[in-house]
């Protein structure tokens, strides 16, 4: 399922990045060649009125003043005096230039009404600029002109090929596509890569929830299968009718009560439905009344029960009162169910800078290293000796959740001579 979910997410943002980026390409692509384009029809202006300037300046016009004007501006240029061809040998149009400039002059007659044929009165010099299409599909800027002269007028033609902005254009699309295509694939690869990462935690969380169902299933099973099992032998009359059976019952639907009552705690947390009720909390108090209440277990256990507090005055802790005994149980009730006879637990509360540390230390097996991390994981127990059949391996992950939503940490470390040594570190009001 995740597999799937990861390529219909990989298609998806890669498809939308690489959208946005695709038009913002074009967009720039649009700007650039909009730029190109006004570069060229601003130079190519500029060179008609150099060259219309210099048309009007001058009386004479020499066969090499034309070849270098036409050379210069990159154009063809045909000259009408008084709607007379200036031939000049080796200036004879080709035949398809000559049918492009006889197109332009027509264009500028009936669109513009600039007629090259007639002689002009005007005393000004009047152009006028369009854009044409040759039979080779190349297009051309054109530009007809009448000038004034002391004897009637100069009609000009000029053609300037716009193939080389076309292939400056064509190069600049070529060089768009292919960042466009780059950028799509490298896109891909980083959607790939970050729905991945992104899906990792949640593909991780799946996993875990299907090993706590299958875990809670095991553990509720056992005792379920007992309860059935007696009262199946016991209705067939293949076990009699006494408190024994009774007890059991009610042992075993005790123990699938406890845990039911974890699981649902599990699951508010989970859905952030905890409620916590916050209040400035005297820790210290707190502690005394945890330790008298348990003093008389501890006694019928034969362990040793101490608690250690601090001789200064302790600062409030803000947190909810009965969420922290609920917190202390826990850590209290699995010391005692791993502390052999003649161990001893210490309840211990320290101020450490702005923080309050609450520990409840054992002289039991211990926890190794390796295993450290994972006691707070939910349904987990450590190695054989710590095993008990009350206990789900759900306690400490309820009390991480509790000590979590108060803004702490809950730590586990070594017993100096032996033990585990399990820490509450809260901050202070």
């Amino acid at each position: 399922m995740f597999h799937r979910l990861h390529r219909q997410l990989t298609f998806f943002c890669a498809c939308v990045t690489s959208l946005i980026f695709l038009l913002l390409g074009i967009a720039c692509l649009i700007v650039t060649e909009s730029g190109f384009r006004s570069q060229e029809e601003a130079a190519f202006q500029k060179d008609l009125n150099t060259l219309y300037q210099n048309l009007s300046s001058q009386n004479t016009l020499s066969h090499q003043w034309i070849r270098q004007s036409a050379h210069t501006y990159q154009s063809v240029i045909r000259i009408l005096d008084n709607g007379h061809p200036l031939f000049y040998g080796e200036l004879d149009e080709e035949e398809s230039t000559a049918r492009l400039l006889d197109e332009a002059q027509e264009t500028a007659a009936s669109q513009f009404g600039l007629n090259l044929d007639m002689p002009s009165s005007r005393v000004i010099t009047r152009h006028e600029e369009f854009t044409l299409k040759g039979e080779d599909g190349i297009s051309y800027s054109a530009s007809a002109a009448l000038i004034p002269r002391q004897k009637g007028s100069l009609g000009v033609l000029v053609l300037h090929s716009l193939e080389p902005l076309s292939s400056r254009l064509r190069s600049l699309r070529l060089i768009f596509a292919g960042a466009g295509v780059a950028a799509v694939l490298l896109l891909t690869a980083f959607s790939w890569h970050f729905t991945k990462k992104v899906l990792a935690p949640v593909e991780e969380n799946r996993k875990r929830q299907i090993q706590f169902v299958a875990a809670a299933s095991h553990e509720l099973r056992s005792p379920l299968t007992v309860i059935l099992t007696t009262l199946s032998a016991v209705r067939s009359g293949i076990l009699p009718k006494d408190d024994a059976f009774l007890d059991t019952l009610e042992s075993e639907g005790t123990r699938m009560s406890r845990l039911i009552t974890d699981m649902l705690q599990l699951a508010n947390a989970d859905s952030h439905s905890w409620s916590m009720f916050p209040v400035p909390t005297e820790l210290d108090t707190l502690l005394l009344q945890t330790w008298e209440s348990n003093e008389s277990l501890a006694s019928r256990k034969n362990l040793g029960w101490e608690i250690h507090l601090p001789d200064k005055e302790v600062p409030a802790c803000c947190c909810d009162p009965e969420r922290i005994r609920q917190v202390l149980s826990i850590l209290i009730d699995n010391a005692f169910s791993y502390t052999p006879s003649g161990g001893r637990i210490l309840l211990g509360l320290e101020v450490m800078g702005n923080q309050l540390c609450l520990s409840v230390s054992d002289t039991g097996p211990g926890i190794p290293d390796s295993e450290k991390s994972a006691v707070f994981e939910r349904f987990y127990r450590a190695d054989p000796s710590r095993k008990n059949k009350s206990h789900f391996g759900l306690g400490l992950s309820i009390a991480k959740e509790i000590v979590s939503l108060h803004k702490g940490q809950l730590l586990v470390t070594d017993t100096p001579g032996g033990g585990a040594t399990f820490q509450v570190l809260l901050p202070c009001s």
